[in-house]
């Protein structure tokens, strides 16, 4: 997916009737499988970025670029993709259990293939409109490139939907390895395009206005032969699972009305956070500043990604067995030993980029049509968005809480405030800003979101949940944030002493760059190493680590001392 579009298919909606106590057979290998997956596909995306930026750069037609294919993701994404992936996996649960999996699968499957063909026709349709939507670019050449390009793209909203479906089939099915590898190959064909347009004929400085024909065709065919080749990848799984799609129109009796209203709250958060982007993307596209902002956030995610993320997809199961056992203990002592193992990495990690952010942007992006200015510009970015890694972090694993006891509505509400917060934050920023500056002040309000996030979800939480002081530890939260924080920021500042004493020996360059990045970073990593063990932080220790209370985790499932009052979802 491209930057910066949060989408709903990260927001998982629990139905609580199918979450089980038990240790699911493979479920160490399909975690691994995953896990795996999920790094190599994170690699090989950003590899396929950097090649973006090697050949297009980040002028007119990398911006002409960015706009037309973050379209079809967002539109399918409103559409259709927030519902779909909220509801999908319960209800395909459901009927499974009913040995109807089958039958509604295929009607599903052919109503969702129906309506995205006739969303994909009007979008190409209206791609003139749309691309004005998006785009507030003052060049008519770069607008024309974009309209060309999206009718190119938007076809991808189609298979996108057919991605959702069968993942969603394979995952009821056991099968959870071709949905996680899938991207990867989408991600390598899009490197193999990448390539062809290197060595097309027309200008190698491409601009808006002098990209060649076979240049757009390329780019064009190819960026959406990688998300067809995605979908395809999926087919040979789901044929080996048993499972046959036959047109079926009967759709009476499929609970439409019920889907709707399950899915109710998840299309008010992604509305909220779709016109949190739309208003990113106009003010950035004003500046032609966009690609610099698009660049800068995939490498800012990667922390999360591999940190945040991980933690999440262990932490949310057990917390949704806590609920519905109604062990709220058990479920803040969880929640609460994701966050302190998710902030351990991610704090070095956040204050790392800050300090670090122009070398790492030089090594990584200063060649082909990218210059160092642009990089630096890019790591510059990167900086500002990094102080947003750990708050973003809390306030999405925090999110999770709710939908593992079932409730949707509260995180849609928090991302209404969320997304207030960003547009208002960026219209401020970019009224007092000037022009050549204003991408810093759009970066900065997606922190100040995440800040208002990581708020709003830890006050609703605690009076939900209680404190957040483990029992028997004696520190709280904030206390151990506290020692973290000033390791990194010890951390940070030996970093940027190695820094500005190695800069001034090293040629100007990538290589360059790269030997900064690695002795800060070495230095950063000793200093903070041994401040978190002279502090006494436990994350480093794990002999220390306390116990869960008034309960024993055995395996998958939790032995509970005493009986115990649910839940209400």
């Amino acid at each position: 997916m491209p930057a910066f579009v949060v989408s709903a298919a990260s927001l998982p909606c629990i139905d609580q009737s199918q979450v089980t106590t038990t240790k699911a057979p493979g479920l160490g290998r399909n975690a691994r499988t995953m896990a795996i997956g999920t790094v190599a596909s994170r690699v090989t995306g950003f590899l396929r970025t950097a090649m973006l930026v090697a050949v297009l750069g980040v002028g007119g037609a990398r911006q002409a670029f960015e706009v037309s294919n973050t379209m079809p993701n967002s539109l399918y994404d409103l559409l259709l993709g927030g519902v779909l992936t909220s509801t999908l996996v319960p209800v395909l649960v459901a009927a499974r259990a009913k040995n109807q999996d089958d039958d509604y699968a295929q009607r599903l499957l052919t109503l969702v293939i129906a309506a995205l063909t006739t969303l994909t026709a009007l979008a190409m349709v209206a791609a003139p409109w749309l691309v004005r939507l998006y785009s507030t670019s003052a060049d008519p050449s770069q607008l024309d490139l974009a309209v060309a390009w999206a009718r190119f793209f938007l076809p991808q909203i189609l298979f996108y939907g057919i991605t959702a479906m069968v993942s969603a089939i394979l995952n009821t099915r056991g099968r959870f390895g071709a949905p996680v590898w899938a991207p990867v190959l989408n991600n390598v064909v899009v490197m193999a395009t990448l390539a062809l347009f290197a060595l097309a004929p027309g200008p190698r400085a491409a601009s808006a206005a002098s990209l060649s024909i076979s240049q757009l065709w390329i780019l064009g065919l190819g960026t959406t032969l990688g998300v067809v080749a995605m979908t395809g990848a999926l087919l040979p799984s789901l044929r080996a699972s048993g499972f046959r799609w036959r047109i079926r129109l009967d759709f009476r009796g499929m609970g439409l009305r019920r889907l709707s209203r399950l899915a109710a709250w998840t299309f008010v958060y992604v509305v909220a956070t779709q016109l949190a982007y739309l208003v990113l993307t106009r003010l950035a596209t004003a500046v032609d500043q966009l690609p610099l902002y698009a660049t800068a956030y995939i490498v800012w995610q990667l922390p999360y990604a591999v940190v945040g993320f991980s933690v999440i997809t262990a932490l949310l199961p057990r917390m949704s067995r806590h609920a519905v056992d109604g062990r709220l203990d058990l479920m803040r002592h969880d929640l609460d030993r994701g966050l302190r193992l998710s902030a351990v990495f991610l704090i070095p990690a956040a204050l790392g980029l800050v300090v670090l952010g122009q070398p790492v942007a030089e090594a990584l992006f200063a060649r082909g049509q990218t210059t160092y200015a642009q990089a630096d510009q890019i790591g510059i970015v990167l900086g500002v968005l990094a102080v947003g890694v750990l708050p973003f972090s809390i306030y999405q694993l925090q999110s999770r809480a709710f939908y593992a006891r079932g409730d949707t509505k509260t995180p849609a509400l928090v991302q209404v405030v969320v997304s207030t917060a960003t547009v208002l934050f960026d219209i401020a920023a970019s009224a007092v800003l000037p022009a050549s500056v204003r991408i810093y002040g759009l970066a900065a309000g997606l922190v100040v979101a995440n800040c208002v996030g990581a708020a709003v979800t830890t006050t609703l939480l605690r009076r939900q949940l209680g404190s957040s002081r483990p029992p028997g530890t004696g520190r709280s939260m904030f206390d151990a944030l506290s020692r973290m924080a000033v390791a990194g920021v010890a951390g940070a500042a030996g970093a940027a002493g190695a820094v500005g004493a190695l800069t001034p020996h090293l040629p100007r360059g990538s290589v360059g760059a790269a030997l900064v990045v690695a002795l800060g970073s070495v230095a950063y990593l000793v200093i903070y190493g041994v401040l978190l063990l002279m502090l006494g932080v436990d994350e480093v220790r794990p002999a220390k680590y306390q116990r869960p209370p008034r309960g024993r985790h055995r395996g998958g499932s939790v032995s509970v001392s005493r009986p115990v009052e649910r839940v209400a979802p």
